[in-house]
């Protein structure tokens, strides 16, 4: 089978590492309160555009160069791998589409986030949303994700196995199924495969 990978909220916890940041940056600079602690990425917050730019110019590159991978996501995705699959990183990271400077530096960060890692992957695709296009282009089987507002367009062209998170819990979809980590992945993979 052919297997997209979703780095951000698969390949990490971006999720409770965003929690973190946000509640220090909340309080470094005398905001107030989330609005919605369970809602997605930026969502959290009621803050304006000048407020959200500065949290993601503080927050973003160190979660790019900081965060870790999730239990087992290495370990699972050479065992995919072994087993035949052919394993497609696709993501939407902030800023990997341009052409400029930044853009070139936030893929080479990604590649090398993933190289210090061990993730290996047969392929990877710098997508802009919703990836469908990627998906296509790529005959994706399976696409690993998190996203609550890509998810319908996913199951259009492939299917999805969504990863559970906090902020994703309402989307019940046909060919979605949910996963609760890299061995509940792989089990249900191995089922897939079966069939």
């Amino acid at each position: 089978m052919r297997i997209g990978i979703d780095i951000d909220g698969v390949l990490t916890d971006e999720d409770n590492y965003r929690l973190e940041k946000t509640a220090k940056f909340i309080y470094e600079n005398d905001l107030e309160d989330m609005i919605d602690p369970y809602n997605y990425e930026h969502y959290k917050c009621n803050w304006d555009p000048v407020i959200k730019q500065k949290f993601k110019t503080d927050y973003f590159l160190d979660y790019c160069e900081n965060v870790k991978p999730r239990l087992f996501a290495s370990e699972v995705i050479k065992k995919l791998h072994d087993d035949g699959h052919t394993i497609v990183i696709i993501t939407g990271r902030y800023k990997t589409t341009e052409d400029s400077p930044i853009g070139e530096s936030m893929r080479k960060g990604v590649v090398d986030w993933l190289s210090k890692y061990q993730i290996i992957y047969d392929k990877i695709c710098f997508a802009k949303m919703p990836k469908t296009k990627e998906l296509v282009e790529n005959r994706i089987d399976i696409m690993i994700d998190d996203s609550p507002v890509i998810a319908k367009d996913i199951v259009e062209v492939c299917k999805l196995y969504l990863f559970d998170n906090r902020y994703n819990q309402n989307i019940i979809l046909d060919h979605m199924e949910r996963v609760f980590g890299f061995y509940d992945i792989y089990r249900k993979i191995e089922k897939e495969a079966e069939r």
